[in-house]
């Protein structure tokens, strides 16, 4: 029967040869351009090369679909445009199917860059999504770059957030892997590749994502809501006339590196970074990791008083240090106050902690003074009306509730009156859930975005500026924080300096970007209550201290100074904070508040890192190993000259090098070192 059907190979031939494509219009601004093809996909092209396709589309909630790969192109106009980002050329394209009308925006710029929108609506009628694919990359085209094709690329992967101890990876093409926000897929030899991000985050929750079918195609899409976002509930309904996706940023960089730095540089054109007028880098300690609940006023008052009598040199340039309560419970406010003001009067300034958007559950019966609610009434549910699962142990609130909302506000007005100048905000990703919220049509990030802007008008009217440190936070939004934790909690062992070089090795470029610092959480030297790993050894300690004065920076000690606690913990303590906290030289570094570079973006954690400031050059290495070990990278992949000198900054012999950096260190040992073109 089948022989008789198909009779002519020329028939068979039809089956499986399609029409080659063709280019139907091109359009170029500066270093960059477009094709249209007339299967509906576009090419992005810089300086003249063809890099990646793809094709725009959004499905609604009842099912529909449309994408300018299959519905008709209704008219396309192309015009000059400027915007936060600068001049360009903007080309809208109008696409219909059925009662579904979607507009893509391309807009080109100078530089190189290339971004996409699209505006989804129903020709009159509401429309409501969950999924907006702004640039679907099926498999790569021959004719684009080649990297595309290679099942050796890498794509970063970054998390949403920062909790339960999440790492940054360098993933080759794996079906379904996502990263949040922002990638770069790259070749981890040459460091070419292509930087893509989303630049909007008051809606959606965004992700770039490898495809299921065939992981060398990529799906840049809004309405992520996974495991990685700690959702168990769907992403929220958008619903308009008119919907649209976040803008997507397309970048080809010769090296991923200044790609990502670049990327970071878009964000602050369109919103900027939280100001810190003091413009310095907070020294400090912060109780958590020294004594968890187990801290007392005494605790607190000690930690002050040894720093400022034995730590001269651990403080900014006006020689101020923090002394921050973390976590502190049960504690008489009255006494809390008298002692702030104590601080103050020596010179120092306070700080405390704060976690609006979560609770533990077995305090959800207590009431709500004044309400007639308790606290149960305002945990964040399910759409079946279930309350939502803890998340790191806590359970999240609705933060859309009116009644949360003045809890929120109270929470941060009497830290305020106390008379703080810094304070801790914890487990935000709390505030980003998606569920049933008390406020219809919320996305988890227009729930953030809300508590984000509720805690800085507060703050605002207090009259002073207070140094905010976002801890367990989505890297996105960021303009509440001065800073961010760059990772989770960490401790003073080899393998916590490995995990926050982790963070420094994939997201250094947030430093003066986003934020303007870095946080790579306080500082155990010598033991931490929380860690139960006991004691730090001194080379463990050291490059503790280091990798947290080159993250660009906060610099946070936590260890138990007394008086209260076992005797040679308490001694051991001390002494171990003045030998690395008074380091004149570690200490000047940290100061200017910029991140390293690393050398490489390989899976795992570099050793190696390089910073040029102000015409001078630096190097940081770190051993890995319990065993001593040559290390070394290239100088030019580090930025260095090929012929130079190094230095170790605490004034150590000169060692010329040639093409590469080297140095041994012993186990777990890490240098600094200034650089010297010879």
């Amino acid at each position: 029967m089948m022989l008789e059907i198909l009779t002519d190979c020329k028939d068979i031939r039809k089956m499986f040869l399609k029409k080659p494509v063709e280019i139907v219009e091109r359009e170029s601004y500066g270093r960059t351009a477009v094709e249209f093809l007339d299967n509906g996909t576009f090419f992005y092209v810089k300086d003249g090369e063809r890099i990646r396709h793809g094709f725009s589309s959004a499905d609604t909630v009842e099912g529909k679909h449309i994408g300018t790969d299959s519905a008709r192109l209704c008219h396309r106009e192309t015009f000059e445009s400027e915007d936060e980002l600068g001049k360009g050329k903007k080309i809208i394209s109008v696409y219909q199917e059925d009662d579904l009308e979607l507009r893509q925006e391309l807009t080109l710029y100078e530089c190189g860059d290339l971004t996409v929108q699209i505006f989804l609506n129903g020709n009159g009628d509401k429309v409501q999504t969950r999924y907006m694919v702004p640039f679907f990359a099926p498999y790569p085209d021959a004719s684009g770059k080649e990297i595309f094709l290679s099942l050796d690329q890498k794509m970063m992967l970054v998390p949403y957030d920062n909790d339960m101890w999440l790492r940054y990876e360098s993933s080759v093409p794996a079906a379904g892997r996502a990263s949040y926000d922002v990638t770069a897929i790259y070749n981890e030899d040459t460091l070419e590749g292509m930087v893509i991000g989303a630049l909007d985050f008051d809606v959606w929750k965004n992700a770039i994502q490898w495809n299921g079918h065939d992981a060398r195609s990529m799906i840049a899409f809004c309405g992520i809501a996974d495991k990685g976002t700690h959702d168990v509930c769907e992403h929220g309904i958008v619903e308009g006339n008119e919907v649209y996706s976040s803008r997507f940023v397309l970048s080809w960089c010769n090296d991923i590196r200044t790609g990502m730095e670049h990327f970071g540089d878009l964000c602050a054109k369109i919103r900027p970074a939280r100001v810190w007028k003091s413009g310095k880098v907070p020294f400090g300690w912060n109780s958590y990791a020294a004594l968890g609940g187990m801290l007392t006023l005494e605790h607190w008052k000690t930690a002050g008083e040894f720093m400022d009598k034995e730590l001269p040199e651990y403080c900014d340039e006006d020689g101020v240090s923090y002394v921050n309560l973390d976590g502190a419970f049960g504690l008489n406010f009255e006494e809390i106050k008298k002692e702030i003001e104590r601080i103050h009067k020596r010179g120092q300034k306070a700080g405390w902690y704060a976690a609006p958007c979560n609770c533990r559950e077995a305090m959800g019966e207590l009431p709500i003074r004044g309400t007639g609610l308790k606290i149960r009434d305002l945990f964040l549910k399910d759409y079946t009306g279930k309350v939502l699962p803890a998340a790191d142990g806590t359970v999240p609130f609705d933060v859309t509730h009116p009644v949360w909302e003045e809890y929120a506000r109270n929470n941060i007005r009497v830290l305020l009156a106390l008379g703080v100048d810094y304070i801790k905000i914890d487990f935000l990703s709390h505030g980003s859930v998606e569920g049933n919220h008390f406020e219809k049509n919320v996305t988890g990030r227009m729930a953030l975005n809300r508590v984000y802007s509720i805690i800085d008008e507060e703050i605002a009217k207090c009259g002073k500026e207070i140094f905010i440190s976002l801890s367990i936070a989505p890297l996105f939004p960021y303009f509440l924080g001065h800073a961010r934790r760059c990772c989770c909690d960490s401790f003073g062992h080899y393998d916590d300096v490995r995990y926050v070089l982790n963070a420094l090795n994939f997201a250094w470029w947030t430093n003066d970007r986003i934020y303007r610092f870095n946080d790579p959480d306080h500082v155990p030297l010598y033991h931490s209550i929380i860690d139960g790993r006991g004691v730090s050894t001194e080379n463990e300690a050291k490059s503790r201290y280091y990798a947290a004065a080159i993250s660009g920076t906060v610099m946070m000690l936590s260890d138990n100074y007394g008086p209260q606690g076992e005797e040679s913990i308490i001694e051991n303590a001390r002494s171990r904070a003045r030998q690395f906290a008074n380091d004149k030289a570690v200490n000047r570094i940290a100061r200017f508040g910029k991140a390293f570079v690393p050398v490489e973006l390989k899976d795992g954690t570099t050793p190696f890192y390089t910073l040029e400031h102000e015409g001078k050059r630096y190097a940081a290495i770190f051993n890995f190993s319990e065993y001593p070990a040559a290390l070394g990278f290239e100088a030019k992949r580090g930025g260095l000259p090929e012929k130079g000198i190094v230095v170790d900054i605490h004034g150590g012999e000169k060692k010329a090098y040639e093409n590469r950096v080297t140095v041994n260190l012993d186990g777990w040992d890490a240098v600094i070192l200034e650089v010297f073109e010879s």
